[in-house]
């Protein structure tokens, strides 16, 4: 059961690294009789590999990515049937096309586990290498932080669009309609502010004078009241005459011009 779970592993992974970016160290020459292909997937962590014979028999294995670098692709600690205390590790070299293998061995001294190569590295060269995935990974970085400036700039764009449309729709809404205000000159004690009734009529005659002039200045002949306010628009609580703060008020508003 065991054994076809691997099978199926194996052909799943061999299946999908066609859609991953493509590297891979081929016709490497095991020995006189078996070479091998490693076909790298990045995305996954995992090196394929399909060792040929002669005959054209062909054996798929896979093993897993521990570091990737700048020039080279080192395996995870594989374990080796020399012993129950042996492994090997093995590197892709990207400048020197080749596949390096060190066997190392697990010792214990006293307390102290130990682990030391066993013998010479092992380096067998690849006819067909691309090995590029420095460069890919710049290009890939590039593309990502261009897609961020066109991501912010489209942004950009947009919110200035959309603040247009806003500002033609608030222009239009405004489109004839103009805001007035009067300030009266006269300074009035602060407690006659609800009662004195002639000045706010004043102020309410000036408003609509003013209102007529910018109509008429507009070539419009009538005007509606569309909002209007009277408030105080200043305030002297030091006045040259008396103790009591006086005040100025004004009236402000909104008219439409037709």
């Amino acid at each position: 059961m065991k054994k076809i779970f691997a099978i199926l592993l194996i052909n799943l992974i061999f299946n999908n690294i066609a859609l991953a970016e493509s590297y891979y160290f081929k016709n490497c020459k095991l020995n006189e009789i078996i070479s091998a292909d490693y076909l790298i997937d990045l995305d996954n962590k995992i090196i394929n590999i399909v060792l040929k014979n002669p005959d054209g028999e062909e054996q798929k294995l896979f093993d897993k990515i521990k570091l990737v670098e700048k020039n080279r692709i080192v395996t995870e600690k594989i374990k080796s049937a020399k012993s129950q205390d042996s492994y090997f590790i093995y590197y892709l070299n990207a400048d020197t096309q080749s596949v390096i293998k060190q066997n190392y061995k697990h010792s214990k001294v006293g307390e102290i586990n130990l682990v030391k190569p066993v013998g010479e590295k092992q380096k067998t060269y690849c006819s067909d290498v691309k090995s590029d995935w420095e460069a890919v990974k710049k290009r890939k970085l590039e593309e990502k932080i261009n897609e961020t400036k066109n991501k912010k700039k489209e942004k950009r764009i947009k919110e200035l669009e959309e603040a247009k449309t806003k500002g033609e729709k608030k222009r239009k809404a405004m489109k004839n309609k103009y805001k007035i205000s009067v300030v009266d000159k006269k300074w009035i004690k602060i407690a006659e502010y609800s009662n004195d009734n002639e000045l706010r009529k004043n102020l309410i005659k000036n408003f609509k004078k003013k209102a007529k002039e910018t109509c008429l200045s507009k070539n419009k002949n009538t005007f509606n009241i569309l909002s209007q306010k009277i408030s105080i628009v200043e305030t002297d609580d030091t006045p040259a005459f008396g103790l009591e703060t006086v005040i100025k008020i004004g009236i402000n508003g909104i008219i439409e011009c037709k």
